[in-house]
C-alpha cells in the first residue's frame, strides 16, 4: 500500500473543491460512470484521490486503507459536496457541449457568473475564465487531450480533439 501512495500524483484537495476543515466533517465525492452507475465516497481529511497513469485512484484511509481504481475513460463526471452543510442545488446539473470538442466549448445550466478552471490531468490549471451559462470558452490554444473542467459545484471531464 505504501508503494501505491508513492506512485500516485496527489491532487490538491481544492482541485476537486474538497474542503476539509474538521476531522468530523467529510465530503461526499460521487463518481458518475458512463454506464449510468454512481459510486459514493465519504472522504475524510485522511482520504486521498490520486492520478496514476490513465486511472484515478480513490484511497479511503479510514476504511481499512481501502483503494479503488477507475479508468478515466469510464468516468462521465465527478461531483463533490460537504456533507455537514450540503444544500440541495436547484436546477439541472451543469454539463458541457460539445464533448469531444475542437475549439470552443459551452457550459450549460450555470447560475450567474462563475469562475471556471480547466486542468490537465497532472493537476496543472491550464486555463481560468469567468463565464455565464451558454457562453463559449475558446480552448483552441490547448493541446489535444483529456481535461477536467471545474465549476463551483462540479468537476466535468472534457476531451479536446
Amino acid at each position: 500500500m505504501k508503494h501505491l501512495f508513492q506512485r500516485g500524483l496527489l491532487l490538491v484537495a481544492s482541485f476537486f473543491g474538497l474542503a476539509f476543515h474538521l476531522a468530523a466533517q467529510s465530503t461526499l465525492m460521487t463518481i458518475h460512470l458512463n454506464d449510468g452507475t454512481e459510486r459514493d465516497y465519504y472522504m475524510s481529511e485522511y482520504d486521498r484521490v490520486y492520478f496514476e497513469g490513465s486511472d484515478i485512484l480513490v484511497v479511503e484511509i479510514a476504511v481499512n486503507a481501502k483503494a479503488e481504481r477507475y479508468n478515466l475513460a469510464d468516468i462521465r463526471k465527478i461531483t463533490c459536496a460537504e456533507t455537514e452543510s450540503v444544500s440541495e442545488a436547484s436546477g439541472a446539473e451543469v454539463y458541457l457541449s460539445p464533448n469531444p470538442v475542437h475549439d470552443k466549448v459551452s457550459l450549460h445550466n450555470l447560475s450567474g457568473n462563475q469562475s471556471v478552471g480547466i486542468y490537465a490531468l497532472d493537476g496543472r490549471m491550464v486555463k481560468s475564465v469567468e463565464v455565464t451559462a451558454d457562453q463559449f470558452i475558446d480552448i483552441s490554444d490547448l493541446p489535444v487531450g483529456l481535461y477536467l473542467v471545474k465549476t463551483e459545484r462540479q468537476t466535468l471531464k472534457m476531451i479536446k480533439l
